[in-house]
Parts: structure tokens; C-alpha cells; sequence
């Protein structure tokens, strides 16, 4: 297949399955595959359908210590490597002449792998940031370069017998940001940059601040997949999971009460700390929160309280008080507006990258159609699900992305 692809192809350059046994190509042999990659949860799954005409999978004795080489490329003609573990081979048919099986490999990242057996019983005193790498090298085995984003303070953290993923979790929910990221508001996920896998550790709110990899527009015309076959930054289809949820913002929002006990001085201490989202970065430009909810619903009397400990006298200052109502405010308000799109494959589209969306105002049948100001504008990609299908399907490759926004792209 040449490197000129049209939109909505895929070009398998490499599919080998390793192992102490040997190797074994499958590229002639691949039929299609689901990458689902997601930065709510640490590891990357993948499906792969081969069809075996030799018995070459059955001849080479898979159980379960194999590795999956996968690398694909989409017309812009950047490529998307991933290595897996091999955990399962399942759905094995044989074709109606008996000579042919199609296998489905089930693969994951190899670090989730390792996160199964490998437990964490250690105490630390040191910057979250620096734990997590720690975790990454002594206990999942990475070979992938990890992105950090540094953490402010050292905290003493004892990880009493919890898997590499679970402590990594438990340190996720102490970090604070260094950065002018007010939320702290990190995650732990596995990404792509430069055409390799990374796992990064960041906060929503940095990567909200880049710029979007890709710009998308909703067409208004009628034969939507005749017109994607010639622009590739045709949104297919889309569907608005949540518009917006004011409980949601009730309970985050507005004053939080947040009161600490210092064990030095045995005192009860108590601040009151009004947040707005203006505060902090997602994809909108102005407040959701309209000068009536908040007078009807953010004034209360006595506000939400989150009570945190604070023991400066045997421990470093943490810093976790001051930043804890910023982080529910953000979480907040960043599940305000979530989007689903099915658009055209692009193997540039990995979690954690932004994108701009614009969607038509469908305000009247005759009129010009004019850009909807709520809904449009900046995205990050929290979930994607690229779906190589069968060679005669068209578009074949297509990305199902799940993104989110936060704020209006304009205000109330």
C-alpha cells in the first residue's frame, strides 16, 4: 500500500509478535484492530483481529509472555508505535475452508502487566513528582520516557502494601503544582508525543494551556461521508453527553470552608475561600456561572468544610490545605461540558492533546448557518478509540474521541 493515503486509510507498516521462542510478522496477515486510549486510567488496550492461513500463531506456542509490536500510520503520514504485552488470545473462528483462523490478539501496556504482582511497601519524604518516577523505574519496569510535571513540598508518604497503579494514585491525590496550575488537579495516563509512547504526570490545567493539534468543523452538508472523504477535519457525527450540571457546580463551587488542626499549637484553624472559575484554565474564555445561580445557590451560610490535618512540627509543609478548595472547584467545573465526536482517523489524536471544535448554530432552516458561541472552541481529548476496520470499509480508520471544555466558549 503506498504512503499517499487517502482520507480515512491506514497503512499497517509493522505487527510482530516476540517472544524467547522467536518471532513471528503478521503484517500481510493483520484484518483490523481498537486502540482505546484513555487519561482516566494508566494503561493503553488494544484488540487486534489477524487471519492465520498457516497455522503460524498455533505453531509458534503463545502463553502469555510475548510481546505485540503495532505501528500504523493515517494520511498525514505520522506514525503510531505502541509495544504491548500479550495477555490473551481469544474469538479463534475457522473460515468456512478450514485452512484459515482468525485470532483476536488482546493486548496491553506492558507496565499494567507488571502492576499485577509488583507491591509497594515503602516510606517516602520527598516531592510527589519524584515518587511517582520512582514508581515508574523500581516497580512497573518502564522503558517509556515519563513527562513530569513537578509537585511543591516534600511530603512524608508511607505506601503500605498497594500496587504500583493504586500508590501511584495515592500519592496523585497529595500533589500540589508548582506551576501556576491552581487546581493541582493531576493525572497519571499513557499518551503518545513524537510518534512514541509516554506516560505523563500533569495537571488538567497545563494541558489545557497548549495549543489545539487539530481544528474540526461541523459541515451542514447532506452526504456527511461523501464529504469526508475529502476533508479530513470533518466531524462524522456528534452527541453532547453533558451540556452542563449545576449540581455539579453547587457542590465545588462558590465558598469553601476549609478548616485544619495544627498538632504543634493544638488549635483549630478555619478559612473561608471563595473560588471562580475565571480562576483557572479549561477551554472556555467566559463564567458558565451566571450572577443569579451563584447569588441563589453560592452564598450559603455555612459553606462546604473539608478538615485536613496539618502536623508541621515532625513534617515538611505539604501545601495541601491551601490548594484543596481550588481542586474541587476546578473538578467542578470541568465537568460542565463534555463532547463525543466520530471524525476521520488521525494518529496524532492521543489523549491529553486539545482540538478545536466548531459546531453550527441550527438556529433556522434558510438562514446562514452561524458558529454556535456556547459549544465551540478548545477540547482536550480525555478518551479516544481508534477503530481500524475491514480494508473494503470507508472511511476504514476513524477516531471516536470523547473531550471535555469546562467553561462556555463564551460567557453568561
Amino acid at each position: 500500500m503506498p504512503d499517499n493515503l487517502s482520507i480515512g486509510d491506514a497503512l499497517v507498516e509493522n505487527l510482530v509478535i516476540v517472544s524467547d521462542r522467536g518471532s513471528l510478522t503478521l503484517t500481510r496477515s493483520f484484518v483490523s484492530a481498537s486502540i482505546y486510549e484513555s487519561m482516566f486510567t494508566p494503561g493503553v488496550v488494544c484488540d487486534i483481529t489477524v487471519l492465520d492461513t498457516q497455522d503460524l500463531i498455533g505453531n509458534l506456542k503463545l502463553l502469555g509472555d510475548e510481546t505485540v509490536t503495532f505501528s500504523f500510520k493515517s494520511p498525514n503520514l505520522k506514525a503510531a508505535n505502541f509495544t504491548f504485552a500479550l495477555y490473551e488470545v481469544s474469538d479463534q473462528q475457522q473460515l468456512a475452508s478450514q485452512r484459515a483462523k482468525t485470532y483476536v490478539l488482546r493486548c496491553v501496556s506492558e507496565e499494567a502487566m507488571y502492576a499485577q504482582t509488583n507491591y509497594i511497601q515503602k516510606s517516602y519524604n520527598d516531592l510527589c513528582s519524584n515518587i511517582v518516577v520512582d514508581i515508574c523505574g523500581s516497580y512497573l519496569f518502564t522503558k517509556k520516557r515519563v513527562e513530569i510535571e513537578t509537585t511543591r513540598g516534600n511530603q512524608n508518604i508511607l505506601i503500605p502494601h498497594k500496587s504500583p497503579y493504586d500508590a501511584i494514585k495515592m500519592v496523585r491525590s497529595r500533589s500540589v503544582a508548582a506551576s501556576d496550575s491552581r487546581s493541582s488537579s493531576y493525572l497519571f495516563f499513557e499518551s503518545r508525543q513524537n510518534e512514541t509512547q509516554v506516560l505523563k504526570f500533569t495537571t488538567i490545567e497545563s494541558l489545557f494551556s497548549k495549543d489545539p493539534v487539530k481544528y474540526f468543523k461541523q459541515s451542514g452538508a447532506i452526504n456527511i461521508d461523501a464529504l469526508s472523504m475529502e476533508q479530513d477535519n470533518n466531524i462524522l457525527s456528534f452527541k453532547i453527553p453533558q451540556q452542563f450540571s449545576s449540581l455539579d457546580k453547587i457542590s465545588p463551587g462558590g465558598t469553601t470552608r476549609i478548616t485544619t488542626f495544627n498538632f504543634t499549637t493544638w488549635q483549630f484553624e478555619t478559612q473561608d475561600v471563595k473560588t471562580s472559575d475565571r480562576d483557572y484554565k479549561d477551554g472556555g474564555s467566559g463564567t458558565s456561572t451566571s450572577t443569579a445561580f451563584a447569588n441563589r445557590y453560592l452564598n450559603a451560610r455555612i459553606p462546604p468544610q473539608s478538615f485536613i490535618p496539618i502536623d508541621i512540627s515532625q513534617r515538611a509543609t505539604t501545601y495541601i490545605a491551601e490548594a484543596t478548595a481550588d481542586f474541587q472547584s476546578y473538578l467542578g467545573q470541568i465537568l460542565q461540558n463534555s463532547l463525543k465526536i466520530r471524525v476521520p482517523g488521525d494518529t496524532q489524536l492521543t489523549p491529553g492533546v486539545t482540538i478545536d471544535c466548531t459546531f453550527p448554530n441550527r438556529s433556522g432552516i434558510t438562514t446562514e448557518m452561524q458558529e454556535d458561541p456556547l459549544m465551540s472552541g478548545k477540547f482536550l481529548i480525555s478518551r479516544i478509540h481508534h477503530r481500524i476496520g475491514l480494508v473494503q470499509e470507508r472511511p476504514r480508520y476513524t477516531c471516536i474521541i470523547e473531550a471535555i471544555k469546562g467553561r462556555f466558549e463564551e460567557g453568561i
